[in-house]
């Protein structure tokens, strides 16, 4: 079973229970409580031959009160999920799964089929039928966890497991019914290294990537600290530079990110401004940013400011430098579709 989907099935489910690879038993009947005529008889968990899964849990804890389904129906755990409480309608459960990530909501329909099975319709989509989950009780519990600035990953057997820089892990729970071999992976984010993995408080390695047997209930360790020696990259662009009438600024922000401004003085009393801040490819020396605003300030005749109005606030773009000199910058909202070269203004003593 794979430790991501049961994640994904934890979170989309909102619950309070361990459900990494492990723990429980097979579904049970619906809860007592569940509600005065309730015609609904099955909850706990199910999976259909793709490993989709669906989580059925009657929750009274919440704002809604109800059949609280999750459902996972693809790899990836964020994007992939939805749950929500739905209706009792005609013997089956209706309503609106909301998305965990970015896809759009599902109206869906849940029916008993067989002995024990369901069948998830989504409306203006697909049919998925699902069994019930056997699952072993875990008899060994593997907790793992960052110390310092950093980031892990982790995947049964011997091969180096998948690093996703988007939703990286600080910290997991691998709950086995039995011994079983695990490969982790540690990371540092920007200006920290690795320094070791630790098992119950003792060191155990100082390899970033480590496979071993997981046959015992333990904690694991991965330790960062703060490299001394860091200097942002960012660094070697700061300073201001100039095109035709736009002025922008180039600072650091953060560990490894830049903060750059740009004013554009479209007459004597009014200035678009942007704020923008990305990460730098030292590679590439690109920054591909989003969320950046840009808002118009008016001056009155005196100078001050009469007012700022924000145009945007989710702007994206590219800036590339071109070693020190000069970068150009390409704004996706442009309304010319060109590219602006900003020149280094050389630093002059008053």
């Amino acid at each position: 079973m794979k430790i991501r989907k049961w994640i994904g099935l934890f979170v989309s489910s909102v619950l309070v229970l361990s459900l990494a690879a492990c723990g429980g038993g097979a579904a049970q009947p619906a809860a007592a409580d569940a509600g005065e005529g309730s015609g609904w008889t099955r909850e706990g968990y199910f999976q259909d031959e793709n490993e989709n899964m669906l989580s059925i849990i009657y929750m009274e804890d919440i704002d809604e009160p109800g059949w609280y389904v999750g459902a996972m129906l693809g790899e990836d755990f964020m994007e992939d999920s939805w749950g929500g409480t739905l209706s009792e309608e005609g013997g089956a459960l209706h309503g609106t799964l909301d998305p965990s990530g970015s896809q759009d909501a599902l109206t869906v329909t849940v029916s008993e089929e067989g002995e024990d099975g369901l069948v998830l319709e989504v409306e203006g989509g697909e049919t998925y039928h699902f069994t019930v989950m056997e699952m072993e009780e875990a008899t060994i519990f593997v907790s793992i966890h960052t110390e310092g600035m950093g980031n892990i990953a982790y995947a049964e057997g011997e091969e180096a497991p998948e690093i996703d820089p988007e939703y990286p892990y600080q910290s997991a729970q691998i709950n086995l019914a039995e011994p079983a071999t695990y490969t982790l992976v540690a990371w540092p984010d920007a200006g920290n290294v690795f320094v070791k993995w630790t098992k119950d408080g003792e060191d155990f390695s100082t390899d970033a990537q480590i496979t071993l047997s997981l046959d015992e209930t333990a904690d694991f360790a991965a330790v960062f600290e703060e490299d001394e020696g860091w200097q942002n990259p960012v660094m070697n662009f700061i300073g201001e530079y100039q095109c035709d009438r736009a002025h922008a600024k180039v600072e650091c922000f953060g560990q490894d990110e830049a903060w750059i401004t740009i004013d554009w003085g479209g007459s004597v009393s009014e200035l678009a401004h942007w704020d923008i801040v990305g990460r730098l490819d030292t590679e590439t020396l690109t920054i591909e940013y989003s969320g950046a605003g840009k808002s118009i300030i008016t001056y009155d005749e005196n100078g001050e400011i009469a007012s700022q109005e924000q145009e945007y606030e989710d702007g994206t773009g590219t800036i590339v430098f071109d070693g020190g000199s000069s970068f150009t910058w390409h704004e996706d909202q442009s309304e010319s579709g060109e590219d602006m070269v900003f020149e280094w203004l050389p630093v002059t003593e008053d």
